[in-house]
């Protein structure tokens, strides 16, 4: 006999999740982590932060003291931390308070509506001397009230990078009060109303910079990114993204507007009012939309009063407009210019001209990525007139742009770039196993060494380094340890200081178990589950609603049903398969003319919730179906094979004592604690072999959780003096029992031997398959039946992650009285291959019982030893043997 094919080399029917390069995007960022090693983690903090500018220096301060961690994401609930790595604070608030000057606080987070929400705070520093830096993920902090979400109150020597700032009120997102030298460098503001201003300066505030922030207000709303008020002294705002929005300064005393992209609003981009002195507006982009053409009222890009024209230089900027017929560059000293011709022939004959270098934009910028930086038209186009053509000597100009490239040359905020122009990465994800998948990442690009960062949404990362001499291309591997849905982010940095990120969502295949009932879903006697009380006629189905249904919620991927057939009037059999899925080729009951056979069955559930019960046979026949459980994409109860070990036999006192059960009467079975590698604690459902023996008169068993009221269902049914095992799955006492009902009107003996359970947060996962038949004896490429006294070994896997696999055995032509067994091998398959196996014993256990003549079908949960698992015919007669394999279980 051959060996059936190997079994869980990856899902029968993985899902593809693709995020194609269209919709990656540049982030803001120079260089990869650190020093990146092929297959090896990343750091903790695996975005770095940017080069923050300071007011002197592109590179901000040092800092001496102590490292204090905080944590912004509504996974951090319980504000008890200390403040140490391992325990974080849960507020920034926390964190500011318990630093002193030379501290440095990390702050962790992600943006996320959560459930639960992440708490607003509007968080105030007092303590000078403090740099706060933002992890990955950009932590995210959300004001309270009409309050600022972030107020520096008389501080010194405060730097502020890589934050995500929100606030919905007019008192803005960030306020800098009565401080100075003060650095604000990439974070991300975003204005909620139409009142609302990113960040406001006042004028007792001195030496501030506003570098490689993005302000951002919601959508439709035009108000003011950055504003400065009178009095204030030495302030740079250089290398900004500012969306619908702009700048206003008033009365200040030394002010550099440099290298900015501003997208503006209704309001001007740049607005210089009062006696302003010391005032520099070079090398920005200026970018007039169709939007704020609509509302600008003539309002031109750049405004200064006369009482600060005389104190204010404007030059090398670059102006776009998306209409023809905008409001112009300039409002100068109280005239309008409508063309930027206009205000240069009106310079030309001034004491100090402006503007000598200003062009207009003919190459439309292009709004790119869809990350936080979406909504500013910044990157320069091939053949703008503003790449190379920034000043600089320019006051506040920055050596690297927004995103941390350099050397900066051009105008606005993002450096052009020509080093590589196509950067971009496509993600196709696909499921290998029941925790795992698989990650091809494609990136266009230009051939230059590159270090490819994957997070994996779990807190794990790998790390792929190319050489630039080959395609970016690479597949990763990764096995979650629990099920359920994860954002994998693929980061690659190239070394001529691009950045490019995708993200792709992905969920896991495998199913876990809850269980639930025993409860009849479908009798077609008395019209349970169905449109009437009928039979379903010969070759005929009925659907069963699962999803939905009695509290099984929508979704659910597998239910385990006890399907009985009754009342046949001829021979024939009962395939189970999802609604809407193609029909098997396999069975799940086989019934004669007048049997009532049960079985339990593991069965896919279609995208509708249903499963359709197909009869196969040529009379029609009454159909029950009983729910015991069902399987999710969700972490709930996973599968633990033991044994199969043999709890209880009334025959011989095993387990219970000597002696049959009375009619109408149950005997209670111990499970935990029961058998080596059954808990005492914790179990949701046992997986169990149920047989009855020597019954006085016909009836049934019904197995059900201890401490709970009989319910409806049935398990095995018999005649009198009939042998009949089935596999039952039932939900667990809190008692950790479970107890067997007699509902014959007479004694019987009861069998129990247990094959499994299910534990929360442990144990393997469900992986159905496409039905399929591994075994059938009546073939002759099998050699015959299989003989009395003999079993049949299975090469099923080489693999060590799967612990069990799900088996509907059927016996047939069966020549002698006997019983099957299915236990796991102790042989290798080479041993068995190289003549050198040593006899396999059978177990005090069966998975099914038959009489000369019968054909009885039973599912059975299989362990393989060594990938094999062994078949016994337990009977002086050979029988055929059939077995269809429906799913097996996977470890994570």
């Amino acid at each position: 006999m051959e060996a059936p094919t190997l079994i869980g080399s990856e899902p029968a029917a993985p899902k593809i999740f693709t995020s194609p390069a269209e919709k990656s995007y540049r982030v803001q960022n120079q260089a990869a982590p650190q020093a990146a090693t092929t297959g090896t983690a990343a750091p903790k903090n695996a975005t770095a932060p940017k080069n923050a500018a300071a007011p002197s220096a592109e590179a901000a301060p040092q800092s001496t003291g102590k490292t204090i961690y905080a944590i912004t994401a509504s996974t951090c609930t319980a504000d008890t931390g200390t403040g140490a790595q391992a325990t974080p604070f849960c507020s920034l608030q926390h964190a500011v308070d318990a630093a002193t000057p030379g501290d440095t606080i990390q702050v962790a987070g992600k943006i996320e509506g959560g459930n639960p929400a992440r708490s607003p705070e509007s968080v105030v520093i007092r303590t000078s001397g403090l740099t706060i830096v933002g992890g990955d993920n950009i932590p995210q902090v959300s004001s309270v009230g009409d309050k600022p979400t972030l107020t520096l109150d008389g501080v010194s020597d405060v730097t502020v990078s890589h934050l995500y700032l929100d606030a919905y009120t007019g008192s803005g997102t960030i306020a800098v009060k009565g401080s100075s030298r003060i650095t604000l460098d990439s974070n991300h503001l975003w204005a909620g109303n139409d009142k609302s201003i990113g960040v406001t300066i006042d004028g007792a505030s001195s030496d501030v910079a506003v570098t490689r922030t993005h302000v951002s207000p919601a959508p439709t709303v035009s108000n003011t990114a950055i504003t400065v008020a009178a009095g204030a002294k030495n302030v740079t705002l250089a290398g900004n993204l500012l969306a619908a929005s702009g700048i206003a300064a008033t009365g200040v005393q030394g002010l550099n507007v440099t290298g900015n992209t501003i997208q503006r609003g209704c309001l001007p981009a740049v607005a210089v009012d009062g006696a302003a002195t010391a005032v520099s507006v070079q090398n920005n982009l200026l970018v007039e939309s169709t939007d704020a053409a609509a509302c600008d009222s003539g309002a031109p890009a750049v405004t200064v009063s006369a009482d600060a024209a005389a104190g204010t230089t404007s030059d090398y900027n670059d102006f776009y407009s998306a209409v023809a017929n905008g409001a112009g560059p300039y409002r100068w000293a109280g005239t309008a210019y409508p063309t930027l011709a206009a205000f240069k022939a009106a310079q030309a004959q001034a004491a100090k001209p402006q503007g000598a270098h200003d062009t207009v934009e003919a190459v439309a910028p292009q709004v790119v990525g869809n990350g936080y930086d979406f909504g500013v038209a910044y990157a320069l186009q091939p053949g703008a007139t503003a790449i190379g053509a920034a000043n600089p000597s320019a006051p506040g100009a920055l050596t690297t742009d927004y995103f941390g490239s350099g050397p900066m040359t051009d105008r606005g905020a993002v450096k052009f770039q020509s080093t590589n122009p196509g950067f971009a990465m496509a993600l196709t994800a696909k499921n290998t196993s029941a925790y795992g998948i698989s990650l091809a990442v494609d990136v266009t690009t230009k051939p230059v060494a590159q270090d490819l960062y994957v997070n994996w949404g779990d807190g794990s990362t790998d790390i792929v380094n190319f050489a630039g001499d080959k395609p970016v291309q690479s597949t990763l591997n990764h096995v979650y340890k629990t099920l359920g849905s994860y954002t994998v982010t693929a980061t690659d940095y190239d070394h001529s200081g691009n950045t490019v990120r995708n993200t792709v969502d992905v969920t896991t295949v495998g199913s876990q178990y809850t269980a639930y009932g025993p409860k009849r879903l479908l009798d077609t006697r008395d019209g349970t589950g169905a449109a009437q009380a009928a039979q379903v006629p010969a070759y005929g189905t009925v659907r069963v609603k699962v999803g939905g249904n009695g509290g099984i919620p929508t979704g659910v991927t597998a239910v385990v049903l006890n399907v009985t057939v009754t009342n046949p009037v001829t021979p024939g059999h009962i395939d189970a398969y999802p609604d809407g899925g193609a029909q098997p080729t396999t069975s799940n009951v086989n019934y004669q003319a007048g049997q009532t056979v049960p079985n339990l069955v593991t069965v896919p559930v279609g995208a509708n919730g249903y499963v359709d019960l197909y009869n196969g046979g040529w009379g029609a026949v009454d159909v029950i179906a009983d729910v015991t459980g069902y399987f999710t994409q969700s972490n709930a109860a996973g599968y633990n094979p033991v044994g199969p070990t043999r709890l209880v036999d009334t025959r011989t006192g095993i387990g219970a004592p000597a002696g049959q059960v009375g009619a109408y009467s149950a005997v209670p079975v111990q499970i935990a604690n029961a058998a080596p590698g059954i808990p005492g604690a914790g179990i949701s459902a046992v997986a169990l072999n149920v047989t009855v023996t020597n019954p006085r008169s016909d009836g049934h068993l019904t197995v059900y959780p201890s401490g709970q009221p009989l319910p409806t269902a049935s398990n095995v049914n018999f005649t009198a003096g009939q042998t009949v095992a089935n596999a039952v799955i039932v939900p667990v006492g809190a008692d950790g029992r479970i107890q067997v009902f007699n509902g014959a009107w007479a004694a019987a003996d009861v069998i129990v031997d247990v094959v499994g359970y299910y534990y929360a947060g442990s144990g393997a996962a469900y992986m159905p398959v496409i039905p399929e038949r591994l075994v059938d004896t009546r073939d002759a490429s099998w050699g015959g039946s299989l003989p009395g006294r003999n079993y049949l070994p299975l090469h099923m896997t080489n693999r060590t992650d799967i612990p069990a696999f799900v088996f509907n055995t059927t016996v047939t032509n069966t020549a002698d009285a006997g019983h099957l067994s299915v236990a796991p091998d102790p042989n290798t398959w080479d041993a068995y291959q190289n003549g050198y196996a040593q006899p396999a014993a059978a177990p005090n256990v069966s998975t099914l019982n038959w009489r000369r003549g019968d054909t009885v079908p039973n599912l059975a949960q299989a362990t393989p030893g060594n990938g094999i698992v062994d078949l016994f015919n337990e009977s002086d007669g050979s029988t055929d043997l059939i077995v269809d394999i429906f799913g097996y279980y996977q470890l994570g």
